[in-house]
């Protein structure tokens, strides 16, 4: 009976065939990968669209972002994606993170590289890989949190001067990386946000809870702390949101006592990730001594190989300037000669001094 019921209704209906049984779900944004909505940035504005309109110039190859870590590279690329796919720049839009230590394996992964054979060769993934990104039409290619210069040949992308269907955007800490990358003519710095900006962004992350006469001035001087730094206003402003007045007058003596790792729910990452920077620095030097002076008088020069002159010893002081300002752990400052710490990284260093020398100790002939 069912049997001709059936029958019945094929006769009627549209007959079942290969083409119309399924249709592919459509193919999910780039966007999609990341989890919640970002905030937009008004100083980020100018920024995102430099970026956009030299993504759609057919000279430009490849482009850059740096600035020191947590200053919202990664949020800024989000907006342009969104942008350019709204826009339909590019047919697929891939991302990696490739971080500091990386695996082409890894990186060929999050490239929708499949796996095929656990005795592949890197070779070959990366002639597989090359070969899918070839026939995709326009791509971009983001990676992100590049350290140091990566090969593209080695990962399987295309080199974007042979293949002008493929551009590459890369977020870097360190502006040489950039240069490393042939993106000099196309890199754009990432600073942090104003006074103003720090406030708003952190009013929308602490919720209704700053609004309150008590707690208002004690929150507006915790985000001064922050220092304009979009990862610690968020971190800070989320872990603080809903405390009560107490919890903010503690958490604020704790941050102003460069002690942010011990106020609950303000994880290790916000300040690991930024001693990460002066870790990865290849020269032990740089970390000990910046002022010339200073050098000569404890030896530093004669460590490194110098004669000793004052000379000698300015070239090298310049040198360490150099490579703290393009890994920017190092800002301008007003007036010829003059360089600034960014306050949030101060208070990290100081901190990392605090714990690794018990009281009483000595750091460069000082007592901590």
């Amino acid at each position: 009976m069912k049997m001709n019921d059936v029958d019945k209704l094929q006769t009627k209906g549209e007959k079942f065939t290969k083409d119309n049984v399924s249709y592919p779900a459509p193919r999910p944004t780039f966007h999609d990968k990341f989890p919640g909505d970002a905030v937009p940035l008004t100083s980020r504005g100018s920024i995102r669209d430099e970026v956009l309109e030299a993504l759609k110039k057919d000279d430009v190859k490849v482009l850059g972002l740096y600035g020191m870590g947590g200053v919202g590279k990664t949020t800024l690329v989000q907006e342009v994606v969104k942008q350019a796919e709204s826009m339909k720049l590019f047919d697929q839009i891939l991302m990696a993170v490739v971080s500091q230590d990386p695996s082409i394996r890894k990186i060929q992964d999050q490239l929708g590289l499949s796996l095929r054979d656990d005795k592949e060769s890197d070779a070959e993934r990366a002639g597989r890989l090359h070969e899918k990104l070839g026939k995709t039409g326009k791509v971009l290619v983001i990676l992100d949190d590049l350290w140091r210069y990566l090969d593209l040949q080695a990962v399987g992308i295309p080199n974007p001067d042979k293949h002008k269907c493929c551009k590459i955007v890369i977020t870097t800490r360190r502006k040489d990386v950039c240069d490393q990358m042939d993106c000099k003519n196309n890199s754009f710095s990432v600073m942090v946000l104003s006074e103003e900006e720090g406030w708003n962004l952190f009013k929308k992350m602490a919720g209704d809870s700053v609004t309150s006469a008590e707690v208002k001035p004690v929150a507006i001087e915790v985000a001064k702390e922050c220092c304009g730094l979009p990862l610690a206003i968020v971190v800070v402003a989320r872990a603080l949101k809903d405390k009560n007045p107490t919890r903010w007058k503690d958490a604020l003596r704790q941050l102003r006592a460069s002690a942010p790792t011990t106020v609950e729910g303000v994880h290790m990452d916000v300040y690991s990730r930024l001693r990460l920077s002066y870790d990865y620095l290849d020269d032990d030097e740089i970390s000990i001594e910046q002022q010339m002076r200073y050098g000569m008088g404890l030896g530093l020069f004669h460590q490194a190989g110098l004669g000793g002159t004052i000379q000698e010893a300015r070239e090298k002081a310049d040198s360490f300037v150099d490579i703290l300002k393009s890994a920017c752990l190092l800002l301008d400052e007003d007036g010829e000669g003059y360089v600034r710490v960014h306050d949030v990284q101060l208070d990290d260093s100081l901190w990392y001094l605090i714990k690794s020398f018990p009281a009483g100790g000595v750091v460069l002939g000082g007592e901590v």
